[in-house]
């Protein structure tokens, strides 16, 4: 029988679980539970307040009748990286061993606090050829997810990734086209393009819904909007995003425009009716500014917004000209969109106006049944797409300190069976001492077992001295040969796709020992982005 865990995806404005089996192609989903984040208890994937969102979280699970301890976490964080490689081995039980090898060659950086874990994704048979994608997640992010159950008295089955969690999912989909599938998350957005249901590629983005939400609730244009669950909510039910160009754009703009005034009109009477004098006295831009000073604000929200949505949909552009770069045949052809951001209103003709491909909802839902009291939920069914993806393959990500604790009680269990056997075998010695030679015959069986099980570690320690020396020599062979003309095809990539923008660069040069280049940028904080971004080119300095 498959074990029931509940899996939750944690976000900064809402957070989404529901009860699952583990390993189930068909899940059942008979509770399941939407509710707001406490306000600052969640930043980034980090879990600031611990003790209030365990409070929280405890309440709703108990509310909803969940008696389930053993959680499983999606998360959804800038902080985790990934990257997609490819590794040679025989067996694919020892591309473990590779990845834990090569780590430091796939993350440049120093790597010691964090976490890493693989997702097969592609093997060619032929080649002995894995494709993998990487993940470094910061231990102390997985950690306070520990703390958490810890808190709430409960025990974690696993935590996995959000973009892995997708691809799981996505990987038993009928897709048949080249197609983008964009998990519109909170604070970031998965984008993921599959061919025939092969992964292409995997890119996660820092701009989600709470990008839009906050740009909304920045602009203070709104006397009720002031947090980034209300703003959400308030772009589910107004549209803020432009989809029309042109006269169609200018016509489109009058109508909101008309429409606004009427509701600011509207509202300032119904508050003269009601005359109330202590809500006078606070901050309500209403009862402050004129109509024409609200109408700018809420102009220039809407414009915010749009802007806001721009970020994301610059970069989903991006990760489709990088694919189409490396891959010249085939262009992807529709983008489809899930996640807790699909439900904002015109989000759909949003992305196919600025991409100019045709862009719809995908139901990922596909194969899920919502039963019982989680039949309230079901309308938000692509919301827990992270949460019943997690069952599939997570990627079990795990603190050291977890690790010691399983060993300690899985040594406890150990202790207390060696102790059971160890009294059996002295009632056999004291009764029957043939049993005892059958029994030491039947381990060293065992012993031999295990030491010709184990043999493939002196291969794998042959294979990886002679890629090592062919390592050496090869890095020996191009320092001697090196120019710095070599890698300007790189360097261009590189600047692409990391540079913002609205970056400008002015001049570029280039020689046989350094390059040099002058930028522009209209912003002070476009210009730090600029810094910050260069920093991650390994080229530049």
């Amino acid at each position: 029988m498959a074990k029931t865990v509940v899996s939750i995806e944690v976000g900064a404005a809402q957070t989404r679980l529901a009860v699952l089996e583990m390993g189930k192609s068909k899940q059942k989903i008979k509770n399941a539970v939407i509710f707001t984040t406490p306000d600052g208890a969640i930043e980034d994937g980090y879990i600031r307040d611990t003790g209030l969102f365990a409070d929280q979280l405890s309440i709703e699970m108990r509310n909803a009748g969940i008696t389930t301890k053993d959680l499983l976490f999606t998360i959804s964080s800038n902080k985790v990286i990934s990257r997609e490689v490819v590794v040679t081995a025989p067996k694919e039980k020892l591309v473990k061993n590779i990845v834990r090898a090569e780590m430091h060659e796939y993350f440049p950086m120093d790597i010691s606090e964090y976490l890493v874990a693989y997702s097969i994704i592609g093997h060619d048979e032929e080649t002995d050829e894995y494709r993998l994608i990487v993940y470094a997640a910061p231990e102390n992010l997985i950690r306070c997810y520990y703390s958490l159950a810890s808190e709430m008295h409960c025990s974690i089955e696993a935590i996995d990734i959000a973009g892995n969690s997708m691809y799981q999912w996505l990987k038993r989909s009928s897709l048949q086209d080249v197609s983008l599938v964009m998990q519109i998350n909170e604070n970031a957005s998965v984008l993921t393009i599959l061919d025939k249901g092969e992964l292409g590629v995997q890119r996660t983005v820092g701009y989600g819904s709470c990008t839009m939400a906050d740009a909304l609730v920045d602009t203070h244009a709104y006397d009720d909007i002031n947090n980034q669950a209300r703003a959400l909510d308030f772009l589910r039910t107004q549209n803020f995003l432009k989809t029309k160009s042109g006269d169609q754009s200018i016509l489109e703009d009058e109508a909101w425009r008309k429409n606004e005034l009427a509701q600011i009109c509207e509202s300032r009477f119904r508050r003269m009716e009601e005359d109330d004098e202590d809500e006078a006295v606070g901050g309500s831009i209403e009862r402050l500014l004129s109509d024409e000073e609200i109408l700018n604000r809420r102009i220039n929200a809407r414009d915010e917004v749009a802007e806001a949505a721009r970020l994301l949909t610059d970069n989903v552009r991006r990760v489709m000209e990088y694919y189409t770069t490396k891959n010249p045949d085939a262009e992807v052809q529709r983008v489809y969109i899930t996640g807790s951001g699909s439900s904002i209103m015109g989000i759909v003709d949003m992305i196919s106006f600025e991409l100019g491909i045709p862009v719809e909802i995908y139901d990922v839902t596909e194969g899920v049944t919502f039963e019982g009291t989680a039949e309230s939920v079901a309308e938000f069914g692509a919301d827990f797409l992270t949460c019943f993806g997690a069952t599939v393959e997570p990627l079990r990500l795990r603190p050291a300190e977890a690790d010691v604790a399983e060993q300690k009680k899985n040594l406890t269990i150990l202790s207390g069976v060696i102790f059971l056997a160890a009294a059996g075998i002295l009632i056999v010695l004291v009764t029957i001492t043939l049993l005892q030679i059958k029994s030491e015959e039947k381990k060293k069986e065992q012993f031999q077992a295990e030491i010709q099980r184990l043999s493939y570690i002196e291969e794998l320690e042959r294979i990886y001295n002679a890629s090592q020396q062919s390592i050496d020599f090869m890095k020996n062979a191009d320092d001697l040969t090196f120019s710095i003309g070599e890698q300007l095809n790189e360097i261009i990539q590189a600047l692409e796709l990391e540079l913002p923008t609205r970056a400008l660069v002015n001049s570029f040069s280039l020689n046989d020992t350094s390059l040099s280049m002058s930028m522009t940028t209209v912003t002070k904080e476009e210009a730090a982005k600029v810094l910050l971004q260069l920093k991650a080119i390994p080229y530049i300095s």
